[in-house]
């Protein structure tokens, strides 16, 4: 049976230090590490200092002989940058869109409705083409009338390019009022993550079939946004995301 004895400490493993560890010799009790008295292993810590020694303290004694001096931590890992596009790390973007929307930019095909008067909106998207994923925050204001549309909701991304009509590409949860209904402000906020659909048919497929974020991203021109009113079939509002 072995009963090694280690008469000082030489390196403290308490994780990454910047600093070497200065190592003084002390007589202190050994520590047993397990095992019984016959097998276990039994250590003899010394004075242990973190770091430089304080002014006017005496160099540290050299370790007893046959034992290796003490070696320098490695200094600490930094920390995983906070991924781009949130301070938390809780979205990344690997774009950002922002559509003003007026009455005047409606057509219907390419004539022009005057959409719905007076109201206006503000579309805001962060996309993520890796992920294909899109986050909206989607405001309206002084939106009359019921949202009405043949697509499963009225708030889309059409593709077509100013002055044009086209398919709706993404359907979006309508807004909803926010506060006193009085005020005529109305939000809707969330994330959609692709595949999508419109409930719009096309050639026998719907809409949103096959449709990535990264198509926006390649031409934003090419893309509007709008909401749609019973009052204004055509459209309410509509803004170029380029």
């Amino acid at each position: 049976m072995m009963s090694p004895t280690v008469s000082s400490l030489a390196l403290l493993a308490l994780g990454a230090c910047a600093s070497p560890v200065a190592v003084r010799q002390a007589s202190t009790e050994p520590i047993v590490l397990g095992g019984d008295a016959n097998s276990a292993i039994q250590i003899t810590i010394s004075q242990i200092q973190l770091g430089a020694a304080p002014p006017g303290a005496p160099p540290a004694a050299a370790p007893p002989a046959g034992v290796p001096p003490a070696l320098p931590l490695a200094p600490a890992a930094a920390p995983p940058a906070a991924a781009a596009g949130d301070a938390n790390g809780l979205f990344t973007f690997t774009s950002t869109m922002l559509a003003n929307a007026t009455p005047e930019q409606v057509v219907n095909g390419t004539t022009p409705t005057g959409g719905l008067a007076g109201a206006s909106g503000t579309f805001n998207f962060g996309l993520n083409s890796a992920t294909d994923t899109i986050c909206y925050n989607i405001t309206l204001n002084k939106f009359q009338g019921d949202f009405a549309s043949p697509a499963m909701t009225a708030t889309h991304i059409h593709e077509a390019a100013v002055g044009q009509s086209g398919p709706p590409r993404i359907a979006f949860p309508n807004p909803a009022p926010v506060g006193d209904p009085a005020a005529g402000v109305m939000n809707s906020v969330g994330c959609i993550k692709g595949p999508f659909t419109t409930g719009v048919m096309m050639e026998g497929a719907d809409t949103g079939n096959g449709f990535t974020v990264a198509q926006i991203e390649a031409n934003p021109a090419a893309f509007f946004a709008d909401t749609h009113s019973s009052l204004a079939l055509p459209g309410a509002v509509r803004g170029q995301l380029a």
